[in-house]
């Protein structure tokens, strides 16, 4: 029972995430890289800390689908749409079972995007709710889980970033089951 609630739980995003896609044609983003599938997101050794400043290792995180997100909490253009997309996703998977999914949203920005900003950033969201997990790492951290989901991203003398605009659907095992991309 517990393998089909999940499975049906991963096709429900699936089936979300793909509506989605065709309203992101329209952006200029750095294009995404192929997904590293031969090494999964939970072999990670990296320490992330959430917006409630509670530290996990994304193994922490295996078992149930989990929706990624990369972002950072400055952008006033394309991030709120991501986060917004993340939101129509979880949003959409039945009630009963949205609390076997966990939304992973990452930002560029560590030096920034502080817990305590992400708190504030959650907050502001609405979304500081337990399934949902903004977090921060080292840089080097964050740019390991962008090169394995394909996600692409610089600062730029401005101090904004260039990115992929990705969202990325995982299943219980880390395995890519759709992302979707500019």
């Amino acid at each position: 029972m517990k393998l089909f609630q999940t499975l049906s739980t991963g096709l429900l995003i699936l089936l979300v995430a793909q509506s989605a896609i065709a309203q992101h044609m329209n952006h200029n983003a750095m294009k995404a890289q192929p997904v590293q599938s031969e090494h999964s997101v939970y072999h990670m050794d990296a320490s992330w800390t959430d917006h409630r400043g509670e530290s996990f290792q994304l193994a922490d995180l295996q078992g149930n689908p989990v929706v990624v997100v990369m972002f950072y909490g400055n952008c006033t253009q394309v991030c709120p749409i991501l986060i917004r997309d993340a939101r129509r996703v979880f949003e959409a998977v039945d009630e009963s079972l949205r609390s076997e999914v966990n939304i992973l949203a990452v930002t560029f920005d560590p030096e920034n995007d502080t817990p305590e900003v992400l708190r504030n950033y959650a907050i502001k969201q609405d979304l500081n709710i337990p399934q949902w997990h903004f977090t921060t790492a080292k840089p080097a951290d964050i740019r390991e889980l962008a090169m394995l989901l394909g996600v692409q991203y610089a600062q730029k003398s401005d101090g904004h970033f260039s990115h992929s605009n990705l969202v990325t659907v995982l299943d219980e095992r880390a395995e890519l089951l759709t992302g979707w991309r500019d």
